[in-house]
């Protein structure tokens, strides 16, 4: 039967290029580390892997500019259309989209989007890798409430449970980082839990400008970025950094990035009711997700400090990393772990959240010229970039989704063979109907 044979030519020539379809709500950064990351490892894998693998990103929010940059990176981005019944756009995730309804294998991320990746399995057939971007239970030491009501630590004991169920479930796991990946092979011993260690992020090492200041400035400013929520201060280490500035002298300065529209104040006021810092050496600014926008105050900044008491890994401290801008990142965090592998990279991390030792080491490096400053963050990004560079950490992943391709193809040669006997059953039935009736031309078999 020659069209049997074409459609499964066809249909063994479409397996050879694996559909991927990431999740996640959006293409930009608006929301942060996840987005980043996302995006990020969605473009270096469709560069590395192309002809052999289609890279889909289906996200709840888009905008002509983002479809058009996916485009560019060779990612097909689709938007979620609205579901009846529902204002939140994650939950929209959960329908497969008509532009790929059968992919072969779906991406999520965490708890976020991780039970829309899993019901997306249930309707399309397909095969499951689940990334892990936290670890609950060690932000709920540290995550604050304004409730006394609510016992952050039992609360992020519950979101732990609910990230392994989802682990348990998935296919494959896969975490960001080190650090995450020897946590989560505790809570998972029969699991075999995969590492991915993002790489240099191009668009800000592209837009690095030279960073040498002008000699004569007498201030030294650093730099914290993230969100000002009352969860997260405490977390994230503001209070840290903010001390180590206040016990130096006037010259040093903090610019804090983070707050939410119409708070700014608000924010100053808990910093100096919380801290030692004056009110001259802080200056608060709004959140800020616009790339271009956070090039400019990283090219502004002496250096970046990441102080975070816990951290899954610390996607702000690689997008400094990738400008060559000066940092000083939190030794509890999954960039450290990275960190301690790249030459000279444990001359940045600080083992400690005392602020005292925060301050010194910002006095060291203040110490130092812009020249030398420049040279060794630049330095640092090269050594980054050769332990950890994209084109590994994708051609790692691509065989990870090859071997979930082959156990795929497995089901649909079993498929093919089943379908191809029900068929020859019904057409040698059909022979023998025909005859009874007298019609004894014979169908070819």
């Amino acid at each position: 039967m020659a069209c049997e044979h074409t459609s499964s030519a066809e249909l063994e020539k479409n397996l050879r290029c694996i559909n991927v379809m990431f999740l996640c709500d959006e293409w930009k950064s608006s929301k942060g580390g996840l987005s980043t990351f996302n995006r990020e490892f969605a473009v270096n894998l469709a560069k590395t892997t192309s002809g052999s693998i289609k890279v889909h990103c289906y996200v709840s929010q888009s905008d002509e500019l983002s479809r058009e940059d996916a485009r560019q990176h060779g990612v097909n981005l689709i938007t979620a259309r609205s579901m009846p019944g529902s204002s939140d756009p994650i939950d929209w995730l959960k329908i497969p989209p008509q532009e790929l309804p059968n992919p072969d294998i779906v991406v999520g991320h965490g708890r976020k989007f991780g039970t829309q990746a899993y019901v997306i399995v249930q309707t399309a057939k397909c095969k499951w890798m689940q990334f892990v971007h936290v670890f609950c239970e060690d932000l709920g030491k540290f995550k604050a409430t304004q409730s006394a009501a609510v016992d952050t630590i039992e609360e992020n004991e519950k979101k732990h449970i609910n990230e392994i169920e989802l682990c348990e479930a998935a296919d494959v796991v896969v975490a960001v980082g080190s650090r995450l990946q020897q946590k989560y092979s505790k809570c998972l011993p029969h699991v075999k839990v995969e590492i991915i260690t993002p790489g240099i992020l191009e668009k800000f090492s592209s837009e690095s400008a030279k960073l040498v200041k002008d000699k004569e400035l007498k201030k030294f400013n650093v730099f914290m970025f993230g969100r000002a929520s009352v969860e997260d201060r405490t977390l994230k280490g503001y209070d840290i950094v903010a001390n180590a500035i206040g016990s130096l002298d006037k010259t040093f300065e903090l610019t804090f990035v983070g707050s939410p529209p119409g708070e700014h104040r608000k924010i100053e006021q808990w910093f100096l009711d919380n801290t030692i810092i004056s009110r001259n050496q802080i200056t608060i600014r709004s959140y800020c997700s616009e790339q271009s926008k956070l090039s400019r105050m990283f090219h502004e900044s002496d250096i970046v400090a990441v102080p975070s008491r816990t951290e899954g890994f610390g996607m702000v401290a690689l997008e400094a990393i990738s400008a060559g801008i000066p940092v000083l990142v939190a030794g509890e965090s999954g960039i450290a772990e990275a960190l301690h592998e790249v030459e000279g990279g444990e001359s940045v991390i600080v083992e400690s959240d005392d602020a005292e030792e925060w301050a010194q080491r910002i006095q060291r490096l203040s110490d130092q010229s812009p020249e030398e400053r420049e040279s060794s963050a630049k330095l640092l990004r090269a050594n980054y970039n050769k332990t950890y560079p994209w084109s590994h950490e994708c051609e790692k992943f691509k065989r990870m989704i090859e071997r979930l391709a082959e156990s795929l193809k497995g089901m649909f040669t079993i498929y093919l063979f089943a379908s191809s006997c029900l068929l020859k059953i019904s057409m040698n039935s059909l022979v023998i109907t025909l005859g009874v009736t007298g019609l004894h031309t014979p169908i070819p078999m």
